[in-house]
């Protein structure tokens, strides 16, 4: 199978993708609801006002939809193509510091500018004669954060870690195996222009969250993610950024909901943006940082040919 693989275009490994994706999405979720019965009932998984009240199921129901659309794909792609189950991206699991650092510090600082893209983009208003699918719209990202709410409303510190690790660690490693590891590298190879993988894996993991009135700061994230990939030249870098800027949404939500004494939801965009001289250093500190993940990499790997040059001779 690796022999007639290792030779098919990368559009025919993109529908293979894709194909295996859908198959994963039916058969996991078909057996994830069937060992869902036994457990909750016929009447808790048909009936949606039970579902949103059942804490245990709706984080079931997200661990399940994560392997299934975006963990087990991209390992069963990888394995199908190269006839390993390790998958490539995951063969260099020590990443330098210096590149960690960096790939959490561009989330933090990039963190005014997606303030300012989520005001932006929340005050979109959508022509009349498209008023219904804006209503629509607004209704999606009503109940994902309904559902977000009360998946977050369990107590306890066994809970919290368990949270933590549904909204913050699984996400990061799936999604990013998806967007970054497997499309955006299959892109690259079709369109042979790296720029334009990394816009188009990003687009494509924005509008899969279904929340128009997050798209662009969801976007410009997917961006960051994909330069680092890009640049970094490792899938871990991407993982890291992406667990750290949901993990301090998380600890800020936990925040809010532990203290009486603030209104500020951050699940809920304001119409404040932030002070526009926040917004271009925070633009200014995001080019300056993907500019020494690549200055990074670049002498690493000169110091490495050079070092390898001088033990051959």
């Amino acid at each position: 199978m690796k022999q007639f693989f290792s030779h098919t275009p990368p559009s025919q490994k993109l529908l293979l993708l894709i194909i295996i994706t859908l198959l994963s999405w039916f058969i996991i979720s078909l057996a994830g609801t069937l060992l869902a019965f036994p457990i909750w009932g016929t009447e808790a998984l048909t009936d949606t006002g039970q579902l949103l009240n059942n804490v245990a199921f709706l984080k079931y129901f997200q661990v399940l939809q994560s392997i299934a659309l975006f963990i087990a794909p991209p390992i069963i792609f990888e394995y199908i193509t190269s006839g390993q189950i390790t998958l490539r991206h995951f063969r260099e699991i020590n990443i330098n510091s210096t590149l960690a650092i960096v790939a959490i510090l561009l989330v933090i600082v990039a963190q005014p500018f997606i303030s300012f893209l989520g005001v932006f983009n929340n005050g979109i208003v959508l022509p009349e004669s498209w008023l219904h699918i804006e209503e629509w719209m607004k209704d999606k990202e009503n109940a994902a954060m309904q559902a977000t709410e009360i998946f977050l409303s369990a107590k306890g510190w066994s809970q919290t870690i368990i949270n933590a690790i549904i909204i913050a660690v699984i996400p990061a490693i799936g999604e990013e195996l998806m967007f970054r590891g497997s499309l955006q590298h299959l892109f690259n190879k079709i369109l042979k222009n790296k720029h334009f993988s990394v816009i188009l894996s990003a687009l494509l993991f924005s509008a899969i969250h279904i929340q128009f009135f997050g798209f662009l700061p969801r976007f410009i994230l997917g961006v960051l993610f994909g330069y680092l990939m890009v640049y970094g030249r490792n899938i871990w870098l991407p993982i890291l950024a992406h667990f750290t800027n949901n993990f301090m949404a998380f600890i800020l939500y936990q925040h809010y909901a532990s203290n009486s004494t603030t209104n500020d939801n951050p699940l809920i965009v304001g119409n404040e943006y932030p002070q526009m001289i926040w917004v271009v250093l925070s633009i200014m500190g995001i080019i300056t940082l993907l500019y020494l993940c690549l200055w990074f990499t670049k002498n690493r790997k000169g110091r490495n040919h050079a070092s390898s040059t001088s033990q051959g001779s």
